[in-house]
């Protein structure tokens, strides 16, 4: 069974079957996908059943059927996809019950330490490094949902290796989202303990590694021009900083919002899964593509996990913190129904809150 478990994370928190999909083709990247389901599958038959993520279900079942109303792509697609995730969240569910801070840990920083490898062995011209992950900004999820993590754990050294490895890596993605949401977790490190304020120091080591790696492999990256010509005190233009935001990409879709308020406009139509572009945002793709039942359900869970992360600060300070790191995220991406490692991330942190209220309620 602990193998069983570890190959399924290992699928699924290493993107495994989409990245062998991208190297080696179709054919075995399908396959891979087939046997993570399968596996979970088997998991869950094995494992004892437990109370099921009726939040997780109850919003995959009004977004899948709702947006279906007005779906006219291709319908073995949708249902193949729409099946898979149901056997994801309610097995997978059962595996994030099982799966303890520390083991989290280490299968996030094989993730993040990929990025690494293919900035070093594959350079890259456009100077943005991805990994396992194939999209740097998701790449820089992997990385700041780990960093966020080690404020969770007991072993000062594996903490401060932890914020080394996962910023490291996270810079490497050069996903602005990254950076915004590690500076703003690091503010809300002081009020754990001021001695955080050292991830300074560390920031100073990790931007001479930058320039190493710079040297070394060359990143080729006008981001990372644009941060050494900041510490050199050199003007950089607010519009070469901004350039390429999502807010222009977001403004694209509002009209079509407001057409289709209630029951939106379709399976695909924001996630760019018939051909479009996609919405860059899990909010608007949500009320975009099912209106605003799911919509509401979703900003629902986020707060449910923002309200007793924030509650339980002072027991795992890491709680809001990964909250934090997965509701901006989200504002950066719509692929939340097809990256399962998202869905596991909420998932993980759901669990560990509801065991917090069960002690809580337990020692009251």
């Amino acid at each position: 069974m602990k193998i069983l478990k570890a190959i399924i994370i290992s699928l699924v928190l290493l993107n495994l079957p989409s990245w062998v999909l991208s190297v080696y083709g179709p054919l075995l990247g399908s396959i891979l996908s087939y046997i993570t389901i399968l596996f979970l599958i088997i998991y869950y038959i094995i494992e004892k059943k437990t109370q099921p993520n009726m939040w997780m279900i109850i919003l995959a079942l009004s977004y899948f059927l709702i947006s279906s109303l007005q779906y006219y792509g291709n319908p073995y697609d949708f249902i193949v996809n729409t099946l898979k995730y149901f056997i994801f969240i309610i097995s997978g569910y059962e595996l994030t019950k099982r799966v303890s801070k520390i083991q989290l840990f280490y299968f996030l920083i094989i993730g993040s330490l990929s990025v690494g490898i293919e900035a070093f062995f594959f350079p890259s011209k456009f100077g943005r490094y991805d990994g396992f992950y194939l999209n740097a900004n998701v790449a820089g999820f992997i990385c700041i949902f780990g960093y966020s993590l080690t404020y969770g754990l007991k072993s000062n050294s594996l903490k401060l290796i932890g914020q080394f490895v996962f910023t490291l890596m996270g810079l490497l993605t050069f996903s602005r989202t990254f950076i915004v949401i590690w500076v703003f977790l690091n503010i809300i490190s002081l009020k754990i303990s001021l001695k955080n304020i050292r991830i300074l120091g560390v920031g100073v080591l990790i931007f001479s590694s930058l320039i190493f790696i710079d040297e070394l492999v060359g990143l080729n990256n006008p981001r990372f021009q644009q941060l050494i010509s900041l510490s050199k005190n050199e003007k950089v233009s607010a519009q070469e900083l901004n350039e390429g935001g999502r807010e222009e990409t977001w403004a694209m879709f509002y009209d079509q919002i407001l057409d289709a308020p209630i029951l939106g406009s379709g399976y695909g139509t924001f996630s760019g899964k018939l051909g479009s572009l996609g919405a860059h945002n899990t909010y608007l793709m949500v009320i975009g593509e099912a209106g605003i039942i799911p919509f509401f359900i979703l900003l629902f869970l986020i707060g449910y996990l923002s309200y007793w992360s924030f509650y339980f600060f002072k027991l795992a300070p890491h709680l809001i913190m990964q909250t934090i790191a997965l509701a901006m995220f989200l504002l950066a991406n719509h692929n939340f129904f097809t990256f399962y490692y998202v869905s596991f991330a909420l998932m993980w942190i759901q669990y560990q809150i509801l065991m917090h209220k069960k002690n809580d309620f337990l020692n009251n």
